[in-house]
């Protein structure tokens, strides 16, 4: 059973759909930064509120009575991408945020409900996915409203299966840990659902497991989401994932036959949330990871003076479960009958694509203007409706112009490159740091107009820097984030251009602080069991989940005291000290610290003392007069040797008597000798 583990000090949402992302050759803005939900939170324990986030997806809310709710980064458990949810299409979300939720109490009569809001219907044909995980000990019911408020059925619901998620039984999975009493093989539980209750139910033990998960995709719109989460055993918690499911679109531009690059095509979902992207060298665009919705609109600039639709609408991507991605975008374009094209480029001296730059292509025999354009994106300008088999003047930034042949009715003439002089031209030049150093090639930066819309789009350089070539004017510098959820402003606006000139639009962003892992102690004793401490043994908390982070160990004072720190909060631990059989199961608190009931272990036992011996006194002649013996405690007389001893520890008082028979024998010996001396002489 996961435990809540992590929770965010500060949480910040990511806007997804905002940032900018590079595909393939193609650039694009508001591409989605990732098919999984973002999750912020607020409130206190049982009335927490929050929001879920996820590209071109309605604004949600959620509120819930649970006991604790935390948002956890997805750093360390994930829904892989060979997990039945990650392989329908939704991928991987690791490092993506979800929910981790309590009940409202740790008994089955008090289960947590929270409760999802759409603030408009989501969209239906499976095209989004919610992901329940760690369901043993417990159990969570699931019900759902359509957008007129009736009930949903079990079947709308789009039950997809259980699984496990963890990697001893799924590719790429996270670590599901040391084989546990509960879960002797780790990764092998997974729930089961009822759907007559629409109840989704951990194993029948209601063991403390890991990685048991289930997955559902809605099979209509939806107008809210309800669970349900109630424990039966232990201390439970369940995990919460969003996801919506991509597809792609994707085309070629073309005039007369010949691609055209560097033209800014933009995707509009029905929502009015735009992606915009730009044609590669061969014409292509690709938008690689649309939310799979219905009814996408794209649009391109048309050449001037060119036949053929600008407009491409109703693109669906989720007409089928599987999803469809459309490769069918095309916008073909073509010369009025007799008539052919002409496609070039524009440059400054340092060789940068000069986008937004004026160009009039006339007649050379009539002095007639037959174009008047501006480059694209990619310094590009294009032409149509030209005289077949002649010659165009071509006229860039109010120069000089350059003679152009123009080829046969219904083809493009041969590109031509013109070069334009510094002071024909606006530069925008800057570097994009992150933390300080420079971000290396391939971040996005984007050019835009006063309207906001795109006018050129490039790559940093391998020294992090990029530079636009265009014409005098005010515009908005935007860039992408260099790292997912980096801090730093993406949008420098009132950046103003002059011709001959370079100015300096620069971008600083941080990489985001990672979330503050919320941790809590345990404190208390080891003894022995005659009462005294025991110091300089070491003590370790082993979290009973094998999801809950790594065993933390300590080694008790000389007093006999510890402290457990940086454990998970609301995780069972096993105590153990080291050398001994003896434990404690603590579970702890939510924050701050809990006390250890003292852990007794056996004392060290003690050699059997061996007292010190007793001079045996010389057993005086007959006729030398009495002597004395010493006698035992229990006042038998002994026949020689030392004191009995009788088990007890040696008092003071029979230590002094001991002292006083030693005394005696040696004055007893002293006056045996003096008598033999005397004896001796008189003799």
């Amino acid at each position: 059973m996961r435990r809540l583990r992590a929770a965010a000090a500060g949480l910040t949402a990511l806007a997804l759909g905002a940032g900018l992302a590079v595909a393939g050759a193609t650039s694009a803005s508001a591409e989605p930064t990732g098919r999984w939900g973002t999750v912020t939170l607020s409130g206190a324990s049982r009335d927490y509120t929050g929001t879920v986030t996820m590209p071109d997806f309605p604004e949600t809310t959620f509120r819930s009575d649970s006991r604790q709710a935390t948002v956890v980064s997805g750093a360390s458990t994930w829904q892989s991408a060979a997990t039945p949810v990650g392989a329908a299409g939704y991928g991987s979300s690791r490092g993506q945020t979800y929910l981790n939720q309590r009940p409202n109490a740790d008994n089955p009569n008090a289960p947590a409900t929270t409760t999802y809001t759409f603030a408009e219907p989501t969209p239906g044909a499976q095209s989004w996915a919610f992901v329940l995980g760690d369901v043993d000990a417990d159990r969570a019911t699931i019900s759902a409203t359509l957008p007129d408020g009736t009930a949903a059925t079990a079947e709308q619901l789009g039950f997809g299966g259980t699984y496990n998620s963890c990697s001893s039984v799924t590719e790429g999975g996270w670590s599901c840990g040391r084989p546990t009493a509960d879960d002797p093989t780790p990764g092998s539980d997974r729930p089961t659902w009822d759907p007559v209750t629409r109840t989704l139910t951990g194993n029948a033990s209601a063991s403390d497991t890991a990685g048991a998960s289930a997955w559902f995709s809605p099979t209509v719109p939806l107008g809210s989401l309800t669970i349900t989460y109630t424990q039966r055993s232990g201390f439970p918690v369940y995990q919460t994932w969003f996801a919506v499911r991509t597809a792609a679109i994707s085309g070629v531009a073309t005039l007369d036959g010949t691609p055209v690059p560097g033209a800014t095509v933009t995707v509009t979902a029905p929502r009015g949330v735009t992606y915009t992207t730009t044609t590669d060298a061969e014409g292509r665009y690709t938008f690689p990871a649309l939310p799979q919705i219905n009814d996408y609109t794209a649009t391109i600039t048309p050449p001037d003076n060119a036949e053929g639709t600008a407009t491409i609408t109703g693109l669906s991507l989720n007409t089928a479960p599987a999803g469809n991605d459309r490769a069918d975008a095309d916008f073909t374009f073509t010369s009025p009958d007799g008539t052919s094209s002409v496609i070039g480029t524009v440059e400054d001296a340092a060789g940068n694509p000069a986008a937004g730059i004026p160009v009039v292509i006339t007649d050379p025999r009539s002095g007639d203007t037959l174009v008047d354009t501006t480059t694209n994106s990619g310094g590009v300008y294009t032409g149509s409706g030209l005289p077949a088999g002649a010659s165009v003047a071509v006229s860039v930034a109010g120069r000089a112009p350059v003679t152009v042949p123009t080829g046969a009715a219904g083809t493009t003439a041969q590109p031509v490159s013109i070069t334009v002089p510094a002071a024909a031209v606006a530069t925008i030049t800057g570097g994009v740091t992150l933390d300080g150093g420079p971000v290396g090639a391939g971040i996005v930066v984007e050019l835009l107009d006063d309207a906001g819309s795109v006018l050129a789009s490039t790559t940093t350089g391998a020294d992090g820097r990029y530079t636009f070539a265009t014409a005098a004017g005010t515009y908005a510098v935007r860039s992408a984030l260099p790292v997912a959820g980096a801090s730093g402003t993406p949008t420098n606006p009132g950046v103003t251009a002059v011709l001959g000139a370079t100015v300096q639009s620069d971008f600083a962003f941080a990489s985001p602080t990672p979330p503050a892992v919320q941790q809590v102690a345990l404190t208390g004793a080891v003894a022995d069991t005659n009462g005294d401490p025991v110091g300089g043994v070491e003590v370790t908390a082993t979290p009973a989940g094998a999801d809950a982070g790594a065993a933390v160990s300590t080694t008790t004072a000389a007093d006999g005291t510890y402290a457990l720190r940086g454990l998970a909060p609301t995780t069972t631990y096993r105590i153990t000290v080291a050398g001994s059989d003896e434990t404690a199961t603590v579970t702890t608190p939510e924050t701050g610290s809990a006390t250890v009931p003292t852990i007794v272990v056996a004392a060290a036992v003690d050699p059997v003392p061996t007292p010190t011996p007793v001079p045996t006194p010389t057993t005086p002649a007959a006729d030398d007069g009495p002597g004395t013996t010493p006698v035992s405690s229990a006042g038998d007389r002994p026949a020689s040797g030392s004191l009995a001893y009788t088990g007890a520890d040696l008092g003071p008082g029979l230590v002094a008597a001991g002292a006083l028979v030693l005394v005696g024998a040696a004055l007893l010996l002293t006056r045996a000798l003096r008598n033999r001396r005397r004896d001796h002489l008189q003799d």
